[in-house]
């Protein structure tokens, strides 16, 4: 069985809080049938927690990852997550909000990668929605 796997990324950067799209601006969108297994899952991760394997059951090697992570609790500043990729000593990805925004976001296809560690050294607790694809 293959899963159906589409996603759809929307960028404009602009010059003043009009739009005017005037410095970036596109769209891509990606649909692909080749990819055998799937799904989605939420994970809190609690203050200080350290090198949690993220949920991915049905997947044994993930070749689309997407993490978005916000506060538990919407009254919490967000703090950055760490992700490391095959190993908890993988090199460190931190994924931060962008600017004042209140969640942050790691989009990758990729290939090899076969789990993924997340490390929460804020104060705050933390969610973490996982979408992944593969093999």
């Amino acid at each position: 069985m293959s899963v159906r796997v589409r996603y759809i990324v929307s960028i404009s950067v602009s010059s003043s809080s009009a739009e005017d799209k005037d410095i970036g601006n596109t769209q891509w969108q990606i649909v692909t049938d080749q990819e055998a297994k799937g799904g989605a899952w939420k994970t809190t991760l609690v203050a200080g927690a350290t090198n949690v394997q993220l949920q991915i059951d049905n997947i044994s090697t993930i070749q689309f990852l997407a993490i978005r992570t916000n506060t538990t609790s919407p009254n919490d500043a967000p703090t950055q997550i760490q992700i490391r990729k095959n190993s908890t000593a993988g090199e460190v990805i931190e994924i931060l909000p962008l600017g004042d925004a209140v969640e942050g976001h790691l989009l990758l296809s990729t290939d090899g990668v076969t789990a993924i560690y997340a490390s929460n050294p804020g104060a705050v607790n933390m969610d973490l929605t996982v979408i992944a694809a593969g093999t």
